[in-house]
């Protein structure tokens, strides 16, 4: 057992006994903390040597996880500013957690997106990959339609209405939510069942198969992303085309509340989280294109 998995469960011991935290909530602070010992023991880092830039890359990496919503980051970071604070008391942790983990901060954090010339790059290599029909319908799904990747992968063709040009994923709660397709989306998903998908011998109503005609996995999923996205230098994951989704969405002018249907988010706040990647593109275009911020840059 290591230093830094000791230190943690002191202080589990410590919500234990001086909070009087119920054992259930226990087990979720370590749930979220075992992620973080975890990436310590791994890289050789012992918490008395963390320094901020380090702890910095660790909650990017956070909340670029597939699995994470923005709720579930914001959670673990502050169970994280936790156990910092109390190391911090005990002579463990030599610096302040107070400006770096923050709530009001997590935007800093928000996972990668890509720029819509980014997208379409993805598409262009999908299109010339091995499997141009296959790949193109699980990208137009995952960032026409905004699906997360275990609804990607799990939608059958009855959810599928190509003639009115609507499709009815299922998502957290079991709830169905309708999504409009694009002509292009329709065109790439119609080539995909039509002319690869009886190809593979289908042995289950799933859109997305592998080439054994069963449900793709999702790392199967994952090694798609990565064959496509291998020209980019962002980090990217299956959840990356639905945060591009969001972003593009907002960027273009979409209702917040619209958005909030399309993404099938129960809380609004969960979709606002998109408003501070907006804000920065924001930022970005003004420093592009403001006629003082180019003199400042040019020096004409």
């Amino acid at each position: 057992m290591s230093l830094n998995t000791n230190r943690m469960d002191a202080y589990l011991a410590f919500l234990g006994v001086e909070r009087n935290l119920s054992p259930k909530t226990i087990q979720s602070y370590q749930e979220d903390l075992r992620h973080f010992v975890a990436w310590l023991d791994e890289g050789g880092i012992d918490l008395k040597e963390l320094t901020p830039q380090k702890l910095d890359e660790f909650l990017t990496l956070t909340a670029s996880r597939a699995e994470y919503s923005p709720t579930s980051v914001a959670r673990h970071f502050s169970s994280l500013r936790g156990f910092l604070k109390y190391m911090q008391n005990q002579g463990e942790y030599n610096f302040s957690t107070e400006s770096m983990l923050e709530r009001p901060k997590l935007g800093h954090y928000l996972p990668e997106y890509l720029t819509r010339e980014e997208v379409e790059s993805v598409f262009e290599s999908a299109a010339n990959g091995k499997n141009p029909l296959r790949d193109t319908a699980l990208f137009e799904l995952m960032y026409s339609a905004g699906l997360r990747i275990s609804e990607a992968l799990g939608i059958k063709l009855s959810q599928l209405d190509l003639d009115n040009e609507w499709l009815t994923p299922i998502g957290k709660g079991n709830k169905q939510r309708l999504i409009p397709l694009g002509s292009k989306a329709k065109e790439n998903l119609r080539a995909w069942i039509e002319d690869g998908r009886p190809l593979t011998h289908p042995t289950t109503d799933n859109i997305i198969l592998n080439k054994n005609g069963k449900p793709m996995s999702r790392m199967g999923a994952w090694k798609i992303v990565q064959q496509h996205t291998a020209h980019l230098t962002k980090q990217v994951s299956p959840h990356t085309f639905r945060h591009s989704f969001a972003t593009h969405c907002l960027e273009a002018g979409m209702d917040l509340r619209v958005l909030q249907e399309l993404l099938g988010h129960a809380d609004i706040s969960t979709t606002q989280i998109y408003t501070h990647i907006d804000k920065e593109f924001i930022k970005q275009e003004h420093r592009q294109f403001h006629p003082r911020e180019i003199q400042d840059r040019t020096g004409k």
